[in-house]
């Protein structure tokens, strides 16, 4: 029996004969298919080792590649490309270059922790692509994304009020980065909509959250690199 035409796009380095006999017996039908030996080249230890060694990526080491994570992965639906399970894959290989190419998947992680959830080995996955995605980043291998350069607007932006966001800060932060753009008629509305909920006047005369001195500390220590404790 031939090898289903489904089946071949997934499986490479198949080798199958028309006849196989072992210890007398005829082998025939699917199991008379067997998988080329596979040689890993260029791999590199250093990418794993670096990325178990985080406070988020430190259960990567448990992960048997059952891809429970990306079946039920809530962004696979909008982008075929993203998946946990090839992320962590190829992470073990130390394939930096595969993971370059799905750069413009991996920061899409919406955090929805159905795979953290899932996972039979216990793999914190949702912490774990976080790590892979800071790895690529720590040492110059992409570009900032979207997501991340929000995310430090964002940051910035509460460092900056006391603990506090400011829509107006962020907007304003958000539209020269081009994340959206506003027209006068937005910012006539934006006004607005400030004025009936009385932010103008929160913005005109800030107020710190309580005891900021002390969460920006841990804030501070929190941005700071994070290694796992031995």
């Amino acid at each position: 029996m031939p090898i289903p035409e489904l089946e071949k796009s997934i499986i490479k380095g198949v080798i199958q004969k028309d006849k196989v006999v072992v210890d007398g017996v005829e082998i025939d039908g699917t199991w008379n298919a067997f998988l080329m030996e596979r040689t890993q080249t260029g791999y590199d230890p250093t990418v794993w080792d670096e990325i178990a060694n985080t406070l988020e990526g430190y259960t990567i080491s448990a992960c048997w590649q059952c891809g429970t994570c990306t079946s039920g992965c809530t962004m696979r639906e909008y982008d075929p490309n993203y998946g946990p399970r090839k992320f962590i894959d190829l992470a073990r290989k130390g394939d930096k270059q595969g993971l370059i190419e799905l750069q413009n998947s991996i920061w899409r992680c919406v955090s929805c922790q159905k795979c953290t959830h899932r996972c039979p080995k216990g793999v914190l996955v949702e912490e774990v692509v976080h790590a892979i995605h800071n790895y690529l980043h720590k040492h110059g291998l992409v570009k900032k994304d979207p997501g991340t350069i929000f995310d430090e607007l964002f940051l910035e932006t509460v460092m900056k009020n006391g603990g506090r966001i400011s829509e107006l800060t962020l907007g304003a932060a958000s539209a020269k980065a081009g994340f959206v753009s506003l027209g006068v008629k937005d910012l006539i509305m934006m006004s607005g909509a400030m004025l009936r909920s009385g932010l103008i006047k929160e913005l005109m005369k800030p107020s710190k959250v309580k005891n900021w001195d002390r969460v920006k500390k841990v804030l501070e220590e929190a941005m700071k690199e994070e290694v796992r404790p031995e």
